[in-house]
């Protein structure tokens, strides 16, 4: 067995895993403000949404007020118009 060839293997194996983690750190350093970027805009847009969302609630709260109105008064109204169509 060939001690220094196995010293000079290991070496040049040792080399090329360092050069694939400095290409990855690279990489990785070029992707990582752009992944910033996209939580940004999603953060945004779901900011919109939640407003958009808010508003949507509301709206439903004044349609269900409005509802609940109406099948309060609804007798009323319907007694009304049968005392003038019984004229």
């Amino acid at each position: 067995m060939d001690v220094e060839a196995e010293i000079d293997d290991l070496k040049r194996r040792v080399g090329d895993l360092e050069g694939a983690v400095n290409v990855l750190s690279g990489r990785i350093g070029q992707v990582h403000p752009e992944l910033l970027e996209v939580k940004r805009q999603t953060n945004d847009g779901f900011s919109r949404l939640g407003g958009v969302m808010d508003k949507v609630v509301a709206r439903l709260d004044t349609i269900n007020t409005q509802v609940w109105g109406l099948r309060d008064d609804l007798p009323e109204i319907i007694g009304t118009i049968l005392k003038h169509e019984g004229r």
